[in-house]
């Protein structure tokens, strides 16, 4: 008897229910929902980066830090003989802001017209904070100023340092030191003669080839940033136009009237230089009124920090078709959502992801906290699985449709979320959400207010001309451009 089933199955009676159980156990079992695959493994491989050619090793620096200080006729209005001036203050303050790297900086200054002059010593600040026959210069060769940045402080030998900038110029080798600060101190207005259009940048001083020889030491991954002040001011402006000296006078009761100077400080050790900048401009603070803020055009540092915070927020209509949760405790933010597969019939589904970022002081100095977010492009770059990985399978589609500044912490993303249609298994993939300087597309407004396009009148003595075009075109050649200022993990899949 107890074979008489046995007997039963061979004969076929019952190896159809036998299948057809069997084909049940297998529908249910490919019916389970398919886990998420580990973080660990998602992160594995993360975005190839984009190629770019090696820049040449950083040279080795000198502790010196060198003032280049443009000496034309436009600067003098900014010094007053009591050197209590805002401009005198800052000169002489430039003196002390090394204080934080020992007392071994040796700093020197040179003077910039159509020239760059030999090393003085710091005492020349001083002098240069209180007496206007300093400024004395009919052009500005500040492509020149800035070619001397990678010049080495050979003692000495300052009568040969126009042939050493040609020689830098042409990528001649050098093994000599170079000084580890520079700062390059002026009205931001590039007075030459007007010349060839070829733009060789040989001679002369125009934007284009401030903005070349500046875009040189940013290749060669030297930090960089822009400080601007703006600063009582009483004497002649300079029109680039028509060549005509403006009589313009601030009123000590009203900072819009003040005209702006800048500082270009570069290095190559953007670390310390980082450093040196914060000194700066903590020394700088309290010489002007409570009104005036210092300006920045961050070029290297970095714009927001690594605490950040990120969340999905499904709305009702959706949450038939997506499902999410959180990692709370990762950096950068980790989020999983689970998508219908049904969404490839009904259609994508929308969700939101709001994100905070705690932005540098670099980033606050170049604007406030809803300009940043405003200035912020959004892109979702699939990273898992790698690409030999992905044939015959089905991974959800995640596209960017907007995005709004709810307040000026918060930013919205809005997007969709579904499953295209097709024959391939349904399958887990993950994005990673990058946030980027849309640096195309607008400007720090503090820029456009203080730039003018035309400098024939004397309403035009409290703003710089060109300015927007000269430091845009050095933000678009900076690391700024390809930052990626904020980042999160999307892991998304079939529910």
């Amino acid at each position: 008897m107890r074979y008489k089933w046995l007997r039963h199955f061979r004969s076929g009676h019952w190896r159809p229910i036998w299948l057809s159980l069997l084909l049940i156990g297998v529908l249910a079992f490919s019916g389970c929902p398919q886990k998420p695959p580990e973080w660990s493994e998602v992160l594995k491989y993360p975005p190839t980066p984009t190629p770019e050619v090696s820049p040449a090793p950083p040279p080795p620096t000198t502790n010196e830090l060198v003032v280049y200080l443009d000496t034309s006729a436009s600067m003098a209005g900014y010094v007053t003989k009591d050197g209590q001036s805002i401009f005198g203050k800052t000169l002489r303050e430039l003196r002390f802001a090394t204080g934080t790297f020992g007392p071994d900086v040796k700093v020197s200054v040179r003077r910039i017209a159509s020239d760059v002059g030999p090393a003085l010593t710091d005492m020349e600040l001083t002098n240069a904070s209180q007496d206007q026959n300093v400024y004395r210069g009919g052009e500005t060769n500040l492509a020149g100023a800035i070619s001397s940045f990678k010049v080495p402080s050979t003692p000495g030998k300052t009568d040969k340092q126009a042939a050493t900038i040609k020689a830098v110029e042409t990528d001649a080798p050098t093994v000599e030191p170079v000084p580890k600060f520079h700062i390059l101190v002026t009205d931001g207005v590039q007075s030459t003669k007007q010349g060839s259009a070829t733009h060789d940048c040989t001679a002369g001083s125009d934007q284009f080839c401030v903005r070349q020889k500046i875009g040189e030491l940013l290749a060669q991954k030297w930090g960089g940033c822009v400080l601007g002040v703006r600063a009582d001011f009483h004497g002649k402006v300079y029109s680039e136009v028509n060549r005509a000296a403006i009589p313009y006078d601030t009123r000590t009761s009203d900072p819009t009237t003040f005209r702006p100077f800048y500082l270009y400080i570069f290095s190559p050790d953007p670390a310390t230089l980082e450093s040196l900048v914060n000194s700066l401009k903590d020394r700088l603070r309290p010489l002007l009124p409570k009104s005036e803020l210092i300006r920045e055009l961050n070029l290297s540092f970095p714009y927001a920090n690594s605490s950040m915070e990120f969340n999905v927020a499904i709305p009702k209509d959706s949450r038939a078709f997506l499902q999410q949760s959180k990692d709370h405790s990762a950096s950068p933010p980790r989020m999983t959502v689970k998508v219908d597969v049904d969404t490839e019939k009904s259609g994508a589904k929308p969700f939101s992801i709001t994100a905070k970022l705690e932005w540098s002081k670099h980033a606050l100095d170049t604007a406030d906290e809803a300009e940043l977010a405003q200035l912020l492009h959004w892109d979702v770059v699939q990273i898992y699985p790698v690409e030999a990985a992905r044939a015959r399978k089905r991974f959800p589609k995640v596209k960017i449709v907007g995005t709004h500044v709810d307040q000026p912490g918060q930013i919205t993303i809005d997007a969709t979320a579904g499953f295209p249609s097709g024959t391939e298994a349904p399958s887990w993939c993950a994005y990673e959400l990058q946030g980027t300087l849309n640096l195309n597309e607008a400007s720090p407004s503090w820029i456009k207010g203080w730039s003018v396009d035309l400098d024939t009148t004397r309403e035009a003595g409290n703003r710089t001309f060109n300015l927007e075009t000269a430091l845009l075109g050095l933000w678009n050649t900076s690391q700024a451009k390809t930052q990626v200022v904020a980042r999160a993990h999307l892991r998304i899949g079939p529910q």
